[in-house]
């Protein structure tokens, strides 16, 4: 049977059959299994009215792509474990991103859509973004001072109820000029926030979290930002210093990450800058007469589906999009990293009050743990795209000290005081070992350089002078140091 004789026996059948010009009743039709009548719908996808499935519509005259982005630098899958497999646990001690699959921790919100948040989230003042353009580059408010004072952000930030995000959301898809909106808040209990969405909140499984940290000597607090996005937004490439769980609620992102490595090769804006951490370089046009050493990078990329968590570590650069088809909702859970990975300056940073949900340990902690707020004055922190910075810096290194629970820093101390009796022989031995060459990881690296350049920014307070320090200090000294061994 000749090949256009089956496509038109398979065409009646999708149209016959059904009594319509589309997939949809053929079964779930998806972007990885577009159904048995995809090749005659010619590959055009839309949502269908719960923007969980997709159909095919026979009117449209072009493709639309799941992702709209195309890069040029290679990209190779992230890995994907169960999240309850020794092998993903090894993953997260490494620092190494990897996809975890059939964790239960996040359950309750899986069934948060965006009527369901209009329902039940109605406490005022969350932040939301607005931009001309599909991008969300982050700014620091509190840098637009001094050298940057007549700096113009390019998003508007705003205060607004989350029914009136939805709203804009509606109004901006009307339009259809181009324009995103980008909902960004942290997810805390305050007036507003109804039983049922305070009940999922609260059901979290926060005692598997608990032990995970413990395993990992990361930090007790958690902070959560629900981000909720219009279809096709992009967060450019940035990192932070937190430790990163990136649960994918609703819709799909395709997250491109890039190790501490490619720091030289990604550009980042200088520290004071108000885009302190993002890369300089456009990624869908990248200018490599500026910056050449783009042309090394290579990244690892997953699509992320609803129901999955994504292990981004902290200081790995990372790009995120959303699909084209579909509004989408995430939420990170941010906690504090290894020791090994904070700086000096980390450490040093001024507390400020966050509204960060805190692991308990105390003998009051219900079934799955128990919620307490930092603060009460429910202040809202910075934030922009896919929590790029959604807590500034200073609060990214908050340093809360709960009642009951110890601190490693503690636990320091402790076992630095009981090291003054040792012996003057034993002394001189930990000196010597302290000389030898430290071998540092690529976060560890990276984190050093910033702490280096923060040191000298905060001394000149001026790019221009940070960069005279660096030559001066430079100025051919290293050039030969294998003689100097």
């Amino acid at each position: 049977m000749s090949n256009s004789l089956l496509w038109l026996i398979s065409f009646f059948c999708c149209h016959i059959v059904t009594g319509d010009s589309s997939c949809k009743n053929q079964g779930r039709v998806t972007y990885d299994n577009l159904g048995d009548c995809s090749n005659h719908c010619e590959h055009h996808i839309v949502p269908n009215d719960d923007l969980r499935s997709y159909s095919c519509d026979r009117n449209k005259e072009t493709e639309i792509p799941i992702f709209r982005g195309v890069y040029t630098f290679p990209v190779d899958p992230i890995p994907r474990k169960n999240c309850f497999d020794e092998e993903a646990m090894q993953f997260l001690q490494d620092g190494y991103p990897v996809v975890l699959e059939n964790c239960t921790f996040h359950k309750p919100a899986m069934k948060w859509t965006v009527n369901y948040l209009k329902e039940n989230l109605k406490d005022e003042d969350h932040t939301a973004y607005f931009s001309k353009d599909r991008i969300f580059l982050y700014y620091d408010d509190d840098r637009i001072k001094g050298a940057f004072k007549e700096w113009h952000p390019p998003t508007k930030r705003m205060l607004m109820y989350f029914t009136n995000f939805s709203e804009l959301m509606d109004e901006l898809e009307t339009a259809n000029n181009g324009s995103r909106a980008y909902f960004q808040s942290l997810v805390y209990l305050q007036d507003g926030v109804s039983d049922s969405l305070w009940k999922d909140v609260n059901s979290f499984n926060y005692s598997f979290l608990l032990d995970l940290v413990t395993r990992l000597n990361w930090g007790e607090d958690v902070s959560n930002l629900l981000l909720v996005g219009m279809p096709d937004v992009v967060t450019p490439a940035h990192f932070d210093i937190l430790e990163n769980l990136y649960v994918q609620i609703f819709g799909r992102k395709r997250v491109i990450l890039f190790s501490p490595d490619y720091f030289r090769s990604l550009y980042p804006y200088p520290v004071g800058h108000p885009h302190d951490r993002q890369t300089q370089v456009n990624f869908e046009n990248p200018d490599l007469s500026k910056f050449p050493r783009f042309s090394e990078i290579r990244g690892m990329e997953v699509s992320l589906e609803p129901d999955e968590v994504l292990y981004i570590p902290n200081y790995w650069w990372h790009y995120i999009e959303s699909e084209s088809h579909s509004k989408t909702i995430s939420m990170n859970f941010w906690f504090d990293a290894k020791n090994d990975t904070k700086t000096k300056s980390d450490n040093a940073t001024e507390k400020v009050d966050t509204s960060s949900v805190q692991l308990e340990t105390g003998e009051d902690q219900q079934e799955g743990g128990s919620l307490k707020t930092d603060g009460d004055d429910g202040k809202e922190t910075q934030s922009n795209g896919d929590g790029a910075h959604a807590l500034s810096e200073s609060e990214q290194n908050k340093d809360t000290h709960p009642e009951g629970q110890v601190k490693i820093d503690d636990r320091t101390k402790v076992s630095s005081e009981e090291t003054t009796t040792e012996p003057e022989a034993e002394k001189e031995e930990a000196v010597e070992e302290d000389e030898k060459e430290i071998e540092l990881s690529a976060s560890q690296y990276l984190a050093l350089l910033r702490e280096t350049e923060t040191s000298l920014f905060k001394a000149t307070f001026s790019h221009k002078k940070v960069k005279q320090i660096l030559e001066d200090l430079l100025s051919r000294r290293f050039d030969y140091i294998k003689e100097l061994y």
